[in-house]
């Protein structure tokens, strides 16, 4: 009989947050990301980046790098093919002619208003075991560990 290696004491699958983070949101979310491919051949990735577009237009590119965690070959890739689909367009900012934003298209809003929905409703299926305050506070916990994850890798 081979002799199993110990797991790791460091690392447990059943109560690891980045383990069930990653479940939950392959689960949940590769649903939303399924129809966005089938129906308009648009990636994970690109979802993420025009859900940026759509919630904070006009944005720029490197503001959803850094907001999402996408990186900049990725992010280009994405954006190609928002781009080819036809879903945003780009202009320069009159403020600082050296950046470029970003926006919708009317076809990429009306991608984004039909699909926004759909994940919303996702989540709140999701967070329905939860009790109001339940929600509040994972909502608030969640966003610290969010916060912190962006200093701490940028540091």
């Amino acid at each position: 009989m081979p002799i199993m290696p110990k797991p790791s004491a460091s690392l447990r699958l059943d109560s690891s947050l980045l383990y069930h983070c990653a479940v939950v949101s392959s689960r949940v979310g590769g649903q939303v990301h399924e129809l966005c491919r089938e129906r308009w051949g648009l990636s994970a990735t690109g979802w993420r980046v025009m859900v940026h577009v759509g919630e904070l237009q006009p944005i720029t590119a490197k503001e959803i790098g850094a907001r999402a965690a996408i990186n900049s070959v990725n992010l280009s890739r994405a954006l190609a093919q928002l781009d080819e689909l036809g879903f945003v367009e780009r202009h320069i900012d009159p403020t600082d002619r050296r950046r470029i934003i970003l926006s919708l298209t009317r076809a990429g809003q009306a991608m984004y208003d039909e699909v926004a929905p759909i994940t919303a409703r996702a989540e709140q299926e999701l967070l329905s075991v939860l009790t109001a305050s339940e929600r509040t506070a994972l909502r608030a916990l969640m966003k610290r560990i969010w916060q912190h994850s962006e200093r701490w890798v940028s540091a």
